[in-house]
């Protein structure tokens, strides 16, 4: 039993955590408000970097960095969202995948600031005020908590008047600013929200990886990846990110222990695809779908 706890398990305990919490973050936009954004990768890796900056470079705490790092993502996100609100459903999917890049492109290049390509590590210093722990159970525990933060906000939305409003503008955005609906406040609140949740994900991925540079928190296969586990698990719904990060993320870390890169993933694929086609809704939308009424 004691081998389930060893430091392989616990990691992939803490990014299973993780996972499903930026995924959930990006659920309250794409799932809700149907603003399926590619650009996630984007605000993860700024709230990483403002906290890894302030805090290698000018001796900063990184919990000042985290307040930085989600005034500055909820800023950029209200620029840069904002004009892309006209656009629709891949259009303006593919308007916010220039962000990451754009993002990335930066810190490769502002070598002064970001150590470019290079990349920052962040000096081991244990402590509750570094958020930097010796245990890996104590970050299981913080993301843990950060997972059923965003778990909470988004069952409040979904049971309130924002979740209404923006259900009400993802079915039909016309209709329901005709019914009175300011949509483009409804979008920008959500906008800010998923944000702000998504640079403190970037905040705890600084502090417990220890290291970044610009392909491993800007990649776009990161915005790919929290999309995915939320379509897996259920768009739309509270628990469907949780679900998808509990199915793909320990299979992830299982295969990548036992196979090499190309059978997992084939057989990461292989099931992704299973998944879509036996539950179209996501595990989620299916499971509700048999449930007898």
């Amino acid at each position: 039993m004691s081998a389930f706890f060893n430091d392989y398990y616990l990691n992939i305990a803490v990014m299973t955590c993780l996972w499903a919490a930026l995924s959930g973050a990006w659920n309250l936009m794409a799932g809700y408000g149907g603003l399926v954004s590619l650009g996630q990768s984007a605000f993860f890796g700024i709230g990483a970097y403002i906290t890894a900056i302030v805090f290698t470079k000018y001796g900063i705490s990184p919990w000042l960095g985290l307040i930085a790092g989600i005034f500055v993502t909820t800023g950029l996100a209200v620029a840069i969202s904002w004009p892309c609100f006209r656009l629709r459903g891949a259009f303006f999917s593919l308007a916010t995948l220039v962000f990451p890049i754009a993002m990335e492109i930066v810190a490769n290049n502002w070598s002064d600031l970001t150590r470019g390509p290079s990349g920052i590590a962040i000096p081991f210093q244990p402590g509750i005020s570094t958020f930097i722990f010796s245990s890996r159970w104590a970050y299981l525990v913080a993301a843990f908590a950060l997972m059923m933060t965003v778990y909470g906000i988004t069952r409040w939305m979904h049971r309130g008047r924002l979740g209404l409003y923006l259900i009400a503008v993802r079915d039909d955005e016309a209709t329901a600013a005709s019914m009175g609906i300011e949509t483009v406040k409804v979008k920008l609140i959500v906008t800010m929200i998923s944000a702000a949740l998504t640079a403190v994900g970037g905040f705890f991925y600084a502090q417990y990886i220890l290291f970044l540079d610009p392909p491993s928190v800007f990649s776009i296969n990161i915005s790919v990846q929290i999309a995915l586990l939320s379509i897996i698990g259920g768009l739309g719904t509270p628990l469907g990110p949780i679900v998808g990060s509990l199915v793909m993320t320990p299979l992830d870390g299982v295969l990548s222990q036992f196979f090499g890169g190309g059978p997992r993933l084939l057989i990461y694929g292989a099931v992704l695809l299973g998944t879509v086609l036996l539950a179209p809704r996501g595990i989620v939308g299916t499971v509700k779908a048999w449930r007898p009424t």
